[in-house]
């Protein structure tokens, strides 16, 4: 059987190898596991998937989050993000203006900081609709006809433009919009400390967002024994499925990338299984004497 060959890390002293986010191994109890450039095998027990979701704060290119998250994310991870955004959902009060509306005619919420995506460059700002004038053209009652979406809503006040430019003051309720917007960035680096992680993304968040959350899915091998040796991050590991029926010896799979080892792995097995039989003949004999 084709052999798995992956990237994950691992820190010294656990038994928690997490794999690389884009990628989910077959995993078989008992199989032989080489983890990075080291010579010994360890066991696979078991598997797990496991979604990573923390909060986080913006602090330049970076996000922070709270604990030590070395090891658990790597690298290349892909996440999901999410933050808070906000719509108009009432107009609350309409000052007095100079200006003559018409019922219909449509206004524009000025001001804020409109969250934009990459097929919305701009944002979608709040569209109100003048529903009952005055006989002096003063506008007496508006609807929202489009809520816009935001990152920052402007402030109260409210300047509401018409398409001549000229400006109406109304106060706007705004609440977190029903429908919200989701991110996807890659971690390009993890810095861990006891208290706090560090994580640089491929590139920025809009502007204005200053925490939030994301989630990543990663997959976790459990190992039959604690890593003993130094810690890995994105290290290649291989997973080997093949090996003989009877004594467990692993078999070279093919396009191994490191059958030394696995060659090594089997000698050892085989050597340990001569030293017992050595012991039963020596026993075997004794008795006969």
């Amino acid at each position: 059987m084709k052999p798995e060959i992956f990237e994950a890390s691992i820190e010294r002293g656990s038994n928690q190898l997490y794999v690389k986010s884009d990628r989910t191994v077959a995993v078989r109890n008992g199989a032989f596991i080489k983890l990075g450039i080291n010579d010994i095998f360890y066991k696979t027990e078991s598997t797990q998937s496991l979604n990573i979701k923390k909060r986080f704060t913006c602090s330049g290119d970076s996000l922070v989050i709270k604990g030590n998250y070395n090891y658990k994310l790597a690298e290349n991870d892909n996440c999901s993000i999410t933050f808070d955004e906000y719509e108009a959902i009432e107009v609350s009060k309409i000052a007095q203006s100079s200006t003559r509306y018409k019922i219909g005619e449509r206004i524009y919420a000025q001001g804020g900081i409109t969250s934009s995506s990459s097929g919305n460059l701009t944002g979608e700002q709040t569209q109100i609709e003048i529903t009952k004038v005055g006989e002096t053209g003063q506008v007496i009652e508006a609807k929202i006809n489009k809520p816009g979406l935001y990152v920052l809503p402007p402030e109260n006040p409210v300047q509401i433009m018409n398409e001549d430019g000229e400006i109406i003051e109304m106060d706007l309720e705004f609440d977190l919009a029903s429908n919200v917007s989701i991110l996807e960035r890659d971690f390009t680096d993890i810095e861990g400390s006891e208290s706090e992680t560090r994580i640089r993304i491929t590139y920025p968040l809009p502007k204005g967002i200053k925490k939030g959350e994301f989630i990543v899915s990663k997959q976790v091998i459990f190992l039959d024994k604690e890593y003993s040796h130094e810690s890995l991050e994105g290290e290649i590991c291989q997973i080997t499925y093949d090996y003989s029926p009877i004594n467990g010896i692993p078999l070279m799979p093919p396009n191994s990338i490191d059958p030394q080892t696995t060659y090594n792995a089997g000698i050892a097995i085989i050597d340990k299984k001569l030293l017992e039989l050595d012991k039963r003949l020596t026993r075997m004999e004794n008795m006969n004497y």
